[in-house]
Parts: C-alpha cells; sequence; structure tokens
C-alpha cells in the first residue's frame, strides 16, 4: 500500500517473524493500506452517470471547438457515420490544430508526465512493469496497436481527463479490441507515474472500463486482464484486486480457473501463508480424474514462484500421470531442476513412463529437468540429458533436442549446439526451423559467422525442414563473410525445399557487396531478381539510392522505384537524405524533409537522420541548427544524431556546448557513448583542461555496475598516446582516477597506450610508473609491453638499459627482429641517416 510516499508490504501472522521490505527500503502502516483501499472503493462506486458527469466536468476546459464536436447533436450525427478509429483521430486532429493556433487561450490542463514528485511509489514497480512490457503481446497485432496509439496520441494532445470524458461519449460503439487498447494507455500512465493519486484515479478509469465491457456483454478477455492484476499484485493493493476479479469474473465465468493462478500470486507476493494454506487444502490429490483445471493453476503459481514449503508436501499426494496441463507439468521439472530434486524428478519420470499419455512426454521432460539444474556447465548438462535417457531406457525425441539445443545457444555454446544438431540428423530425426533459428541467431550473437559453413551440411540432409526466414539468415552470414558463393548455392537449394526466392535475400547479397564497396556485383543482382520473377522492393531501392554520389543516379532509381508501383517508405526518405549529402547536395537533402508526401509522422526520426549525415560531413553549424530547433519544439531526437554532432565536432565548437549534448542523452548507454566521444574530442582539440573535473562530477554514473565504461577509457588513452605534444599529465591523471575513484584495474590495453604516450613524451618517470603497474594490475609483460619499454628507454637516452632489455626480448619472430631495428634507429640519440614516421606498434603479424 502507499500513503505519504512510504510503502510496504502488509503484514500477517504468518509472514510477522519474516518482514520483507521492498528493495527501495520503504515503509508505511498497515492503517495506512486500509485507508488506500476504502479510498479506492469509493471512488470504484461512482460509475454510470456519475462517472459521465464527472467526465464531462473535466472536458469543461477544453477548447471551443472540441466542446462543440463532442456535445453538438448534427456533430455527433455526422461522427457516428465513420469508424471510430476515424472519428477519434479527427477529434485529435481538431484539438490538435486549435491548440497550435491559439496556445495562449488553451484552458485545457494536460498533466505533467514528467514532473518530479517530492516521493517515490515504488522503484521495484517500476522495474517489474518494465519487465511486463517486454512480455506482453498483442494477439490482434494490427487493430490493437493501431488503437493503442490512437489513444496514447490522444492522452498526450488533449490530456488524460478530456480524452476519458471524450471517448465516454463514444462508449457505446467502441469494440472490445478499443477497450483492450485504451485499458491499456491508462495502465501505462499508471506504471509511469511517481504520484499515488494520479496512479490510482488511472487504475479507477481502468475499472470503469472493465465495467463497461462487463455491461455492455464483452467478454474480458485475460490478454486484456492479466496486465491490470498483475499490476496490482506487484503493488500488494488486495482489496482493489478483488474488485477487479469480481468484474473479471462476472463478465468472463469461464475465466474464475485462471483467476485462481493469480489469485495465489497475490498471497504469495504478500506472504500471507494463512491464505497460501487455505487454497493449498482444496488439493488433496484424492480424486480419480486427477487435479481440476483450477486445482492446476494454484499449483502452477507455487512452481512458478519456488514456494518449496508447500509444494514438499503437495507432490508428494499429487498422482503425476492424472495432470492434465502440459505447462503444469513443465514447471514442475524446471521447480524440480533448480532445486536439483533428482529423486523426486527420477520417481516422477518412471510414473509417466508406466503410463500411456506420460510417457510421450518422458524425452522433454528430462531435457526441462537437466536444462533447469543450476551449476552446470553445457556439457555437463548434456551429460545428464544423456544419462536420464539410459536410465529410464527412452529414446529422446526431435523436441527434446531442440531444447537443449536452445540451451546451448542462449549459453553462447554454439559448437556444441551444432553437434547436437549433427546428432539429431544422423539419428535421422526432424530438425525444425525453430531448431536452424536458434543456432542462426547465436552464430550472429557470438560473431562466429565462419560456423555457418557447418550449417550447409546440415542443410543436405533429408531430415531438415527450413523456411525462408532460416535461408535469408543463411544467406546473410555468408556475406559477412564474403562468401558470395555460398549465398548463391543457398538460392539454389531452396527448390530442394519447393521454397521461393523472395527480395529479402537478394537484399542480404546486394548489401553485402555494397559492403565490399562492389559497386558491379550489387547492380549484378539486381538484374538476377528480375531473372529470378523477384520484384525489387523499398529495402531494395534504398539501398541503391543510399549508395549513389551522384544526383542523376538518385533520380534514376527513385523515378524507376515510381515506376514499379514501390511506395516510398520512411527508410526511402532516409536514403535520399544520406545520398545527396554524400553528393555534396545538401540543399536537396534538406527539401526532402518538406516534400508533401513524407508523413508528418516520420519527421521527426528524418530530421534525426539529416542531422547526422549533416555533421559527418563538415556541415555541422547546420546540423546543429536543426538540432536546437528540435530541442526547442521538445521534439524526439534519435541519440544517434547527438552522438553524431559530439563526434564530428571541430576545435571550433566550444567544451561547454558538447557537454550539453552528452547530458541531452538520457539512457545511460547512449550517454556514455556521447560523453565519452566528448572526452575523445577534447582531448584531440587540445581541451582537455575540464577533463579530469566532467569525470568527477559524473563519477555517480560512470560506476555503475550495468555499464560497462573500461572499453572507452582504453579509447582515450589511445587518443592521448597519438596526439602531439602528448598530455602525459592527463594521462597518468585518468589512471588515478580510475584506479582510486572508480576502483577499476587498468586493462592491458589502457597500459600499452599509456606507454606508448610515454614514448613519444620521451618520459622515462612516467615510463617506470606504468611499467609497474602491468604488476600491480598481475598482468605479465609480453613481447609487445617489452618493445614499448625498449622505446621509453632509447627515446630517454638510457643505451644501456634499452641493451640489457632487449637481450629479454625473444627474437624468433621476424617481424620483432624489424621493430627493435627500426626502433633503434628511430627513437635513439645517434645520429639518423634516414627521417623515419614514429607509429604505433601493432601485434606482430605472426
Amino acid at each position: 500500500g502507499f500513503c505519504s510516499g512510504v510503502y510496504i508490504k502488509p503484514s500477517s501472522s504468518s509472514a510477522s517473524s519474516r518482514p520483507h521490505l521492498r528493495d527501495s527500503d520503504m515503509v508505511v502502516s498497515k492503517a495506512n493500506k486500509s485507508l488506500l483501499s476504502s479510498v479506492f472503493k469509493s471512488r470504484i462506486r461512482k460509475t454510470g452517470e456519475s462517472s459521465i458527469a464527472s467526465s464531462n466536468k473535466d472536458i469543461a476546459g477544453t477548447s471551443q471547438a472540441v466542446k462543440e464536436l463532442l456535445s453538438s447533436k448534427n456533430s455527433s450525427s455526422d461522427i457516428e457515420e465513420a469508424p471510430l478509429q476515424d472519428r477519434v483521430s479527427n477529434l485529435l486532429h481538431v484539438t490538435t490544430m486549435e491548440k497550435s493556433s491559439s496556445e495562449k487561450n488553451l484552458l485545457l490542463k494536460i498533466p505533467s508526465f514528467t514532473t518530479k514528485i517530492p516521493y517515490d511509489i515504488s522503484l521495484r514497480s517500476k522495474e517489474l512493469s518494465r519487465e511486463r512490457k517486454e512480455k506482453r503481446v498483442y494477439k490482434n497485432n494490427g487493430l490493437s496497436r493501431r488503437f493503442a496509439k490512437i489513444f496514447r496520441d490522444s492522452a498526450q494532445k488533449l490530456g488524460t481527463e478530456a480524452m476519458f470524458g471524450a471517448f465516454n461519449r463514444v462508449a457505446k460503439e467502441m469494440s472490445a479490441t478499443e477497450y483492450n487498447a485504451m485499458i491499456g494507455v491508462y495502465l501505462e500512465h499508471a506504471e509511469k507515474s511517481n504520484d499515488l493519486d494520479y496512479a490510482l484515479d488511472h487504475i479507477e478509469k481502468a475499472f470503469e472500463l472493465l465495467k463497461s465491457m462487463k455491461d455492455r456483454g464483452f467478454s474480458i478477455e485475460e490478454r486484456a486482464y492479466v496486465p491490470l492484476l498483475s499490476y496490482l499484485i506487484d503493488m500488494d493493493m488486495v482489496d482493489e484486486f478483488h474488485s477487479f476479479k469480481d468484474v473479471i469474473r462476472d463478465a468472463s465465468p469461464g475465466s474464475v480457473e485462471r483467476l485462481g493462478y493469480y489469485e495465489m500470486l497475490l498471497w504469495i507476493q504478500i506472504g500471507d501463508g494463512e491464505k497460501i494454506e487455505e487454497l493449498c487444502s482444496t488439493i488433496d490429490g484424492k480424486s480419480e480424474e486427477g487435479l481440476s483445471i483450477l486445482q492446476e493453476n494454484y499449483l502452477l503459481a507455487l512452481c512458478k514462484k519456488d514456494q518449496r514449503y508447500h509444494l514438499q508436501s503437495l507432490l508428494e499426494i499429487v498422482d503425476i500421470t492424472k495432470v492434465h496441463s502440459s505447462d503444469l507439468l513443465a514447471n514442475i521439472f524446471e521447480y524440480l531442476g533448480r532445486f536439483s530434486l533428482d529423486s523426486v524428478a527420477g520417481n516422477f519420470l518412471w510414473e509417466l513412463r508406466g503410463s500411456d499419455e506420460g510417457r510421450k512426454n518422458v524425452s522433454d521432460l528430462i531435457s526441462i529437468y537437466s536444462t533447469s539444474t543450476p551449476n552446470l556447465t553445457v556439457e555437463d548438462t548434456i551429460l545428464k540429458f544423456n544419462k536420464m535417457h539410459e536410465e529410464l531406457d527412452a529414446m529422446p525425441s526431435s523436441t527434446s533436442y531442440e531444447k537443449l539445443v536452445k540451451y546451448s545457444c542462449d549459453s553462447n555454446e554454439v559448437v556444441t549446439a551444432l553437434n547436437v544438431v549433427e546428432e539429431m540428423s544422423e539419428a535421422g530425426l526432424t530438425i525444425s526451423a525453430d531448431i536452424l533459428h536458434s543456432l542462426l541467431h547465436a552464430i550472429d550473437e557470438v560473431l562466429e559467422f565462419d560456423l555457418v559453413r557447418r550449417i550447409h551440411s546440415i542443410m543436405c540432409t533429408k531430415s531438415v525442414k527450413p523456411n525462408t526466414e532460416n535461408f535469408r539468415s543463411i544467406i546473410r552470414l555468408c556475406t559477412r563473410i564474403k562468401d558470395f558463393e555460398g549465398a548463391y548455392i543457398m538460392l539454389g537449394n531452396l527448390k530442394n525445399f519447393n521454397l521461393e526466392p523472395n527480395s529479402s535475400m537478394f537484399n542480404c547479397i546486394l548489401a553485402g557487396y555494397f559492403r565490399e564497396k562492389n559497386v558491379g556485383s550489387a547492380l549484378m543482382v539486381v538484374k538476377q531478381m528480375k531473372e529470378a520473377g523477384v520484384k525489387p522492393d523499398s529495402i531494395t531501392f534504398g539501398y541503391l539510392i543510399n549508395n549513389c554520389n551522384r544526383e542523376d543516379a538518385i533520380t534514376k532509381y527513385y523515378e524507376e522505384m515510381k515506376q514499379a508501383g514501390v511506395q516510398a517508405t520512411k527508410r526511402i526518405y532516409m536514403s535520399l537524405i544520406d545520398a545527396y549529402a554524400a553528393s555534396g547536395q545538401f540543399e536537396k537533402a534538406k527539401q526532402v524533409l518538406v516534400d508533401p508526401d513524407v508523413p508528418a509522422i516520420n519527421q521527426n526520426e528524418l530530421k534525426s537522420v539529416l542531422i547526422s549525415a549533416l555533421a559527418s560531413r563538415g556541415k555541422w553549424a547546420d546540423a546543429f541548427s536543426i538540432y536546437e530547433e528540435m530541442r526547442k519544439a521538445e521534439c524526439h531526437i534519435d541519440p544517434k544524431s547527438i552522438i553524431s554532432l559530439i563526434e564530428y565536432s571541430d576545435s571550433k565548437v566550444e567544451l561547454s556546448m558538447l557537454v550539453q549534448l552528452a547530458d541531452d542523452l538520457q539512457d545511460d548507454k547512449s550517454w556514455i557513448d556521447g560523453f565519452f566521444r566528448m572526452i575523445l574530442s577534447a582531448v584531440r582539440n587540445r581541451k582537455s583542461s575540464n577533463i579530469l573535473d566532467l569525470l568527477k562530477r559524473n563519477k555517480v554514473r560512470l560506476s555503475k555496475k550495468d555499464i560497462p565504461v573500461e572499453t572507452h577509457f582504453d579509447e582515450v588513452f589511445w587518443a592521448i598516446a597519438e596526439t602531439e605534444p602528448t598530455e602525459m599529465k592527463l594521462g597518468m591523471d585518468l589512471l588515478s582516477f580510475m584506479k582510486e575513484e572508480l576502483e577499476f584495474i587498468p586493462s592491458r590495453k589502457c597500459l600499452d597506450f599509456l606507454l606508448h604516450a610515454c614514448v613519444n613524451a620521451k618520459d622515462m618517470v612516467n615510463g617506470l610508473l606504468v611499467w609497474k603497474e602491468y604488476q600491480s594490475a598481475a598482468l605479465p609483460c609480453n613481447v609487445l609491453s617489452f618493445l614499448r619499454m625498449y622505446q621509453v628507454l632509447l627515446a630517454t637516452g638510457d643505451l644501456q638499459g634499452a641493451k640489457e632489455l632487449v637481450s629479454k626480448i625473444p627474437k624468433d619472430d621476424i617481424d620483432v627482429q624489424h621493430i627493435i631495428e627500426e626502433s633503434l634507429i628511430v627513437y635513439s640519440q645517434a645520429p639518423k641517416k634516414k627521417k623515419l614516421k614514429k607509429k604505433m606498434i601493432g601485434f606482430p603479424t605472426k
């Protein structure tokens, strides 16, 4: 519950001995929790006309045009002829137009979702809500997303209060899909808010919509109520949960069993042992027909939340052969695997093997159990998998192998996964498209593109059942290793599986040739597409336009695209901007934005692309001007564009301006990238006096464990080493900051670059300090370390020390010998017959 900005779980007799605080360590009394529930109850009683009256009151402050659109009889009858989404869009358009024309007279109060509140509802709830959003799937994909966008835009333009009133007037014609989308928007606003009253108000509105759905006879589907119930559970809102549950149950009587699952999750969440025991007591295991659906849902929730105390007794009385739900069976074995309960799992598997139905699931359950067991390497997991199959005299199934392959791929053990697939192939088992997808995705993730060659041999077997997406991925990976012949072989193999080539496959080859700057072969791909009867799409033309460096060629492909009937997409407009900028036609690149065919919704993205295109081609001032306009208009700017402004800034740009650009980057990943590009720019442009202060000011953010910054520091040390005159003080100060302030252990690259800087600066003192850092960081000196220190000694005139050191360097490598000889000429104090350019030592080719 929540009150006065503090938070705790409600206590119970069973949980009092083990208090559980939130991650944010906030506390509140149980009395305040009850007060909150009573407030919510009093709110949700106000439905029907009172709700409409309240909504009408909310929109009393809207502009006159909106009032007329909502209340006028004539307007209403006109609106009813159009689909709801069109009516909503018209409403949004009218309101937006009037807002822009007479903003000073606008009376509508738009709530600020970014206003800082003096207290936070719950940091934990925000993390959980993000997880839920990642898992949320819209089954009615197109419609749900479109309606959700309409409602979200309406909330942003009108304000949620006015939006609720506006939609209340057309609610009688809303479909279930529209209801669900609107409920989703209210939940999003509640999850994002730090304001207790604001969040409760939006939950109340979602509740009213659910009641309206029930009153109109709509069934409330699980995909609609799950996010709501999950939010209430996460926030420990017990009474509110039951209010929602009652409405859902009345509207959809068939959901009773599934609601039982969420009720069990609620009691587990708040730690109410008595309520958990009460529900568990209904599971007796004595029925000849097995567990009921409700009982299985109770058991499923216990498994999901690893309730070992309650499961220990329940699993002793449950007849595993009479569990009907495959989902429950899988979760039982996942739970057993997580706690390494080998004997229980073994007994259950023997029981299942002895039943006709259970025998079919044995191999899959072995796979689930073995891959859920903690602290095992992938090899040990496979050994366990094989051993359990042998003990039970069971043959591994295709689906159990599939789980094993996915587990190996998720663990980045791609070679092991390939071995498993090859075993499947030898055993004559079907290799599904899903298995191939897991393999190809993992190869892409670990950047081991050469492994795609092993896929070739697998594709030659009869047991493979690939789809077109598998072929597209293989072709793309072939182009990444420049194996264009292999890519074409894959295109030829399509007919063996009764599959047809498509534009995405050819586009992969086209992109590969352009990446290699092989324009002739790329154009040949377009010809081959036409010969194969495959029409080029917008992505094809996007690649062609993007790789033009002449205005006439850009025009040619754009006209060809229109003649082919291919619709210009956002990607096409982006390609036009990049191509015009690359050919020096900067004004034409800007003109793309004013093309009447460019959708308004794409303007911000295209402006961001224009900023990057101009900044990277020397038009920094123009790029910054567009950025400033967008910033003042509070438009969304792609972080990549801001980073481009930082990266391509020159010495004329003030460091304070770059600091502001970096501060405008919101998410940590983009900020780190932009911040260190700013540091690099300052080093290269000799504006390094404030670098250490900037690092100290951002110490907290740089210390976050989930943000890898070590590699960025390596780049800074490299820049210091390459910049002349070398700023050794800055380098040593950075090294101290890393060690003392951030508590980082310097990497080998960091020390190598710093030692090279000592060579350029002819700094013996700091060179010896850096040499000692190798020992402090437990980094054994290798050949390159010795070579760099050898150069330091030569550069500072210590020829005797250099001679002693060089005697310790292995000279069996020709490249090492060459570097020693060249260093003696370049860095020694002896007269030089030939002036050689100093360069950074790289790794010997051997």
